[in-house]
């Protein structure tokens, strides 16, 4: 039992299994392999495969046992899974990621006395009764341009199919000028201008200039009290995120070099009252991996929306106003929400708002117009406008201000100055 119990261990330790050269202290960290892809670690589950856990470690045998919980992959810029929080000393390490951290990982198994390891050559290893078992690229007979899967392995297994290097790795420090972390907005939620992303993240982070963050504050779904189901957005200022925090993210670039954002190894006050939902795995499991290892959270647009933009149309001469951030539980002819799921799942550090405790008439009308964000300002004048729409629904005459001052008494817009009005109990424009 203590061996098979062990054996469980070691894959689990290869999930954060990390340590090697060009590590100087407590940091955030990529972990780079020294074989001929180059690929990255990055944490894709916080799950291990029924199949790794029955491998024998035992004797140094020749032997190696796949963790589908860990990617190697080629593109890392934008992908939380390989930001890596290292701390400790090369003879007994901790790392943290994707809100694991391998000690804690270690003693639900009853051995909280295990540590990694970092050799000067760079191999992250541990050990088990003697016999060293390293962490490696297990894509080392695999396309260079591909990512891969890592695994863990005996010495005797990498020196008899020589992937001596396919077993060391590279500390590289989040710097942000050699290694960075930045937002990719490339779901195609843009106005032209602007570019849009939803984030969760493990990790703090200091946004950089031209980049907003909002939260959710005040909604009304409910079109009695409004034209349209609407909810405000709050930003956050200052542009200091707190870990685990799911916001929507302004970017003034699709360029993920030009939307780089600080690392924070702080514990910031976390913000109350945001309604939005983060998740951090979407792992679905491919035809000949295990499924028990899926981590994936499906889409239910009865219960849920996610980031979307849509043209707005309004006024009686169906004036469009332009492209509104949106939330939105289906694709239809004016926005696809298909490029801001994972084959119907939710993704990886994305966030969505769940739909608790709506009614059936809140919820038809989310389906037909979405709900449409607005900052304080726009928010105020769109429940100010509701307002007095709500409270003239008999006046059939009369053009009014948005704050409900009257103007005219008939609906002759002849001779209005340029403005928004209320005009039959709805918003006009005038030019």
């Amino acid at each position: 039992m203590k061996r098979t119990l062990l054996t469980c261990i070691t894959a689990l330790m290869a999930f954060p299994l990390f340590a090697q050269n060009g590590y100087d202290g407590a940091g955030f960290y990529r972990i780079q392999n020294q074989g001929e892809a180059g690929r990255y670690v990055s944490i894709e589950n916080d799950k291990v495969s029924e199949e790794s856990k029955k491998i024998s470690f035992a004797g140094g045998k020749s032997v190696s046992a796949n963790i589908e919980a860990l990617k190697t992959v080629k593109s890392k810029d934008s992908n939380p899974g390989t930001v890596i929080y290292v701390s400790g000393s090369t003879s007994g390490l901790t790392l943290e990621a994707q809100g694991m951290n391998t000690d804690e990982l270690l003693a639900k198994f009853g051995y909280s006395g295990y540590k990694l390891k970092m050799s000067g050559q760079g191999e992250l290893n541990t050990s088990y009764e003697g016999y060293q078992i390293d962490l490696i690229d297990f894509g080392y007979d695999y396309p260079v341009k591909k990512d891969a899967f890592c695994a863990v392995a005996t010495l005797n297994f990498i020196r008899t199919n020589t992937i001596n290097k396919y077993a060391l790795w590279i500390f590289k420090k989040i710097d942000n000028v050699n290694e960075f972390f930045g937002v990719n907005p490339n779901e195609g939620i843009t106005d032209g201008k602007k570019y849009y992303t939803t984030l969760f993240t493990s990790f703090a982070y200091q946004l950089s200039e031209g980049m907003k963050a909002y939260y959710i504050g005040r909604h009304f779904y409910d079109t009695n009290h409004v034209e349209e189901p609407i909810a405000e957005l709050i930003e956050i200022t200052g542009g200091k995120i707190p870990a685990a925090t799911p916001v929507i993210i302004e970017c003034s670039s699709s360029n993920v070099a030009d939307n780089k954002v600080t690392l924070l190894n702080e514990d910031l006050t976390p913000i109350s009252g945001n309604p939005l939902k983060g998740r951090v795995f979407c792992f679905i499991p491919g035809q000949y991996e295990d499924q028990n290892m899926k981590n994936a959270l499906e889409f239910n647009k009865k219960t849920m929306c996610v980031l979307g933009m849509k043209d707005i149309t309004r006024g009686d001469r169906g004036e469009t106003t332009g492209a509104k951030l949106v939330l939105v539980t289906e694709s239809n002819n004016d926005y696809n929400i298909s490029s801001s799921l994972t084959n119907g799942y939710i993704p990886a550090n994305k966030a969505y708002l769940p739909l608790n405790n709506i009614s059936s008439s809140e919820a038809d009308a989310i389906a037909k117009k979405g709900i449409r964000l607005l900052l304080p300002a726009d928010y105020d004048v769109a429940t100010s406008i509701s307002k007095v729409v709500s409270e003239d629904k008999v006046v059939k005459e009369g053009i009014y201000t948005l704050t409900g001052v009257k103007v005219k008494d008939t609906n002759s817009t002849e001779n209005l100055p340029s403005g928004i009005y209320i005009i039959n109990g709805k918003k006009q424009v005038i030019r």
